[in-house]
C-alpha cells in the first residue's frame, strides 16, 4: 500500500539520522540520563492530563522510559567520523538494513515512541463521546503548547505551519553559511568524482543526498510490486514500502553500504561542521518537537 510522503516536521514521535535506534553489535550500550526533552515531555503530559480532567475526560500521563543508545550511535549524531564509519559499515544509510536485520532497532532509520493507553481509552467510548474527547484533546494540546513551549497556536495544524516556517528559516541560515557552502561544494565535487550524481550542492541537500537516493530506490521497488500504483495519496506524493526477504535485500544493502562509506569519505569534513551548527535541530528544540508525542 502507498504511504503519503510526510514532511519531516510531521513525523511526530520519530527521531531521524545517525542517533536513531539502539546500539550496533559490539558497541557499548548506555542508559541515557534524564534529558531536558524527557522533562519537557513530562511537563507537557502533566498539563495535558490536567486540562482533560477539567473538561471532564480521562487522560493518562505517558512518559516513555529513556531509550538505550549505543556510544557509536550517539557520537555519530555529532558527525564523529570513526563512529559514523562503524555504523555505516553495517547499516549503510538505514534504508535496506531493516530487511536484512529484522527486529534490530539499530537498523531502523526512525525511532517511534511507544503508545500509551489513551488510544484504548478513546476507543472504549461511544462515537459521540469519542468525538467530544478528541475535540477536548485538541483544545488541550494547543493550551499546552502555549503554557509549556510559549508558542501561541490556534490548532495543531497551526503549530506545524509555524514549525515549518521556522525550519525554512533554519535552512536559509544553514545554506548561507560561507564555511558550510565551501565544505558542501567540496563534498559534492568528491562524490561527482566517484561517479555519484549530485543535483544540488546546498548544505541542507548534501546532508541527506545519499539516503534520499536509496529511499528512491526502495520506493521504486515497492512501486513495482504494487498492483495498482498511484502517484498521490491525499494530495501528497505516494511512496511505497517494498517487501523483501533477507536474501533479496542483501545486494541492495551491500550497494547502500558502499555508497554510504563513499559519502562519508567525501563528507568527512562536512558532517562535523554541519552538526555543530545544526540550525534545524535548534528549531525543533525551540518548538519542543521531540517532546511532543501526538
Amino acid at each position: 500500500m502507498p504511504v503519503a510522503a510526510l514532511a519531516l516536521a510531521a513525523l511526530t514521535g520519530c527521531a531521524a539520522g545517525p542517533g536513531a535506534g539502539a546500539a550496533p553489535a559490539g558497541s557499548a550500550t548506555v542508559q541515557a540520563p534524564p534529558s531536558p526533552t524527557r522533562d519537557v515531555r513530562r511537563q507537557i503530559e502533566t498539563e495535558r492530563a490536567a486540562c482533560m480532567k477539567r473538561k471532564g475526560f480521562r487522560y493518562e500521563i505517558h512518559v516513555p522510559a529513556p531509550r538505550k543508545v549505543g556510544d557509536d550511535e550517539r557520537r555519530a549524531g555529532s558527525g564523529d567520523y570513526e563512529a559514523m564509519k562503524r555504523v555505516r559499515q553495517k547499516y549503510g544509510f538505514k534504508i535496506f538494513a531493516k530487511f536484512v536485520y529484522p527486529g534490530d532497532p539499530a537498523a531502523e532509520r526512525y525511532f517511534v515512541l511507544p503508545h500509551g493507553t489513551n488510544d484504548g481509552i478513546k476507543q472504549s467510548l461511544s462515537e459521540t463521546q469519542a468525538v467530544a474527547w478528541e475535540e477536548a484533546d485538541n483544545d488541550c494540546r494547543t493550551e499546552v503548547v502555549r503554557k509549556v513551549l510559549g508558542k501561541t497556536v490556534t490548532t495543531m495544524e497551526d503549530y506545524y505551519s509555524q514549525l515549518n516556517r521556522r525550519l525554512e528559516q533554519a535552512d536559509r541560515e544553514t545554506n548561507s553559511d560561507p564555511r558550510l557552502i565551501g565544505l558542501a561544494q567540496d563534498f559534492a565535487d568528491c562524490l561527482k568524482g566517484k561517479g555519484y550524481p549530485v543535483s544540488s550542492a546546498r548544505p541542507t541537500d548534501m546532508r541527506e543526498a545519499g539516503a534520499r537516493a536509496m529511499e528512491k530506490e526502495a520506493n521504486r521497488i515497492g512501486r513495482s510490486q504494487a498492483e495498482n500504483p498511484v502517484d498521490e495519496v491525499g494530495g501528497m506524493e505516494a511512496t511505497y514500502e517494498p517487501e523483501l526477504t533477507v536474501e533479496q535485500a542483501r545486494p541492495y544493502l551491500a550497494r547502500e553500504i558502499k555508497a554510504a562509506l563513499d559519502d562519508l569519505e567525501c563528507g568527512r569534513d562536512f558532517y562535523p561542521a554541519f552538526f555543530a551548527g545544526d540550525a534545524a535541530k535548534k528549531a525543533y528544540q525551540e518548538f519542543g518537537h521531540e517532546a511532543i508525542q501526538w
